[in-house]
Order: C-alpha cells, then structure tokens, then sequence
C-alpha cells in the first residue's frame, strides 16, 4: 500500500511503499524532518520537534492510503 503525507511547511508530499502501516509512518515522518532541515524551515516548522516517535505516530494518524502512488508527489 502506498502512504503519503505532505510536508507541514511546504505541503511537498512525500510518500512510501510498505506493508506496514506504522513502518511508513516512521519513514515519512524522518523525510520530512530530514526535508525541512534541508531546506532550512525547520526553525520555522514545530511540528515534527517532539522526537521520532511522536511524529511517526502523528504521521500515522494523518497519513492518506491509497493502492496507487499520489501524482507528484516525492518518493522516500
């Protein structure tokens, strides 16, 4: 299944192919902190600042599913 989530700054999504539902959600949520370190928005973003756990389980909470990857979207 494919699982996608959009940066909470930029609104890029990002997505992932994984069985696991809660696996895809830790890997989403480490890309997006990882985007926004990257592109230097992460001190303007708070969101994902309360540690991996916490965000993937957010992330997880959130997250779209769909049998098809989004158009456009950044794959992680």
């Amino acid at each position: 299944m494919y699982y996608s989530y959009p940066c909470s700054y930029c609104s890029f999504v990002f997505y992932t192919y994984d069985d696991s539902r809660f696996k895809a959600a830790e890997r989403l949520a480490k890309a997006i902190k990882q985007h926004l370190i990257e592109t230097g928005e992460d001190d303007k973003e708070t969101k994902f600042d309360y540690g991996e756990k916490w965000s993937g389980q957010m992330v997880e909470k959130e997250m779209t599913e769909s049998p098809d990857a989004p158009p456009g979207g950044v794959q992680v």
